[in-house]
């Protein structure tokens, strides 16, 4: 079976799993954590379990969840192998920062590529752009994935707002109601990434519009005081982007509990490396996940053993990034 109709077949019928702990599973068998259905991060981890399932002796189960907040601590009890995630949030949950309570012993796989992300409303809205936000109703906290919420104070931040300046409505999920939300009226603004599966479905049945980001040096210096964000412009194209425009950028990593043994990711790297042109024809969105990008010196969190051991024989390994390892592992 190749790996696309392999992705199609975990898209469709992604093996919702009950966890259980990694000492009763077979060795053979990896599970990661993504985000729910309808989000970028599910799309990898579907690919993820399709191209390790097709490239090594494994067999790849996708665990949703509401975000990192929910598996990341799963990786503690070994009931989760791999997961799927920013870049920032990957270094909040191994800082034990945010609403991380606990720093999670985690390490990155690969450097994938990322993601925009943003606001946007539906096309019949009078609000045109972030100026015009104060006193709208936002989802907020979103607390099985702490990140997420401080995306989106950064992105309010970015039109000079804090959360006292908007209506908050608390969510636990990015996802989870996102669908309802928007053809129920319940919110003004929205939060979600573009590209994703759901922004296609609201855009075809009800139209949507992302609002840009103000990439004046005021404006970006605001939004990151909330935290480091990363900006790029997006193409007229995607689902909700009718013009050029700046949105935020979030780099995605695959992490592993270290725990998961040497061999164990050294596989899963060795089949995403030589299965790359697979790996992203699954879902134009995976059009980023270049091979020779997934070893970087620019890494928030230590690498795997498994993973620099495959770098290393694929010559992807380098003194830069050895010395980026050295001075992480010593934090």
């Amino acid at each position: 079976m190749s790996v696309l109709s392999k992705s199609l077949r975990t898209l469709s019928a992604t093996a919702l799993i009950a966890a259980a702990p990694l000492a009763a599973l077979s060795q053979t068998e990896v599970i990661i954590g993504a985000r729910e259905s309808g989000s970028n991060d599910y799309v990898v981890g579907a690919a993820v379990a399709a191209t390790v399932s097709e490239g090594a002796d494994l067999t790849g189960k996708v665990l949703t969840a509401s975000g990192a907040g929910v598996w990341m601590p799963m990786m503690d009890y070994g009931e989760v192998d791999l997961g799927v995630t920013s870049h920032y949030e990957a270094w909040l949950g191994w800082k034990g920062k945010g609403a991380f309570n606990t720093p999670h012993d985690i390490r990155a796989v690969v450097v994938g590529g990322g993601i925009n992300v943003g606001l946007f409303v539906p096309n019949d809205s009078p609000i045109m752009s972030r100026d015009e936000m104060a006193g709208m109703k936002m989802a907020s906290e979103f607390s099985g994935s702490p990140a997420v919420g401080d995306y989106a104070l950064g992105e309010i931040a970015n039109a000079g707002l804090t959360w006292d300046d908007v209506q908050p409505i608390p969510r636990a999920s990015l996802y989870a109601s996102l669908r309802e939300d928007v053809s129920e009226g319940r919110l003004d603004v929205y939060y979600a990434s573009v590209g994703s599966g759901i922004t296609g479905e609201l855009d075809s049945t009800i139209g949507i519009r992302f609002l840009g980001l103000d990439t004046s040096p005021e404006a970006l210096a605001k939004m990151r005081e909330v935290y480091p964000a990363l900006v790029s412009e997006v193409p007229a194209g995607p689902p909700g982007i009718r013009e050029p425009i700046s949105l935020t950028y979030l780099a995605t990593y695959i992490v592993a509990s270290a725990a998961v043994s040497d061999d164990t990711v050294y596989a899963v790297t060795k089949a995403m490396y030589e299965k790359n042109d697979d790996f992203r024809a699954i879902n134009k969105s995976l059009g980023g996940w270049k091979s020779e990008n997934f070893a970087t010196a620019d890494v928030v969190v230590p690498y795997h053993d498994g993973a620099i051991r495959y770098f290393k024989e694929a010559g992807l390994w380098s003194d830069a990034m050895q010395a980026r390892q050295d001075v992480l592992l010593a934090e």
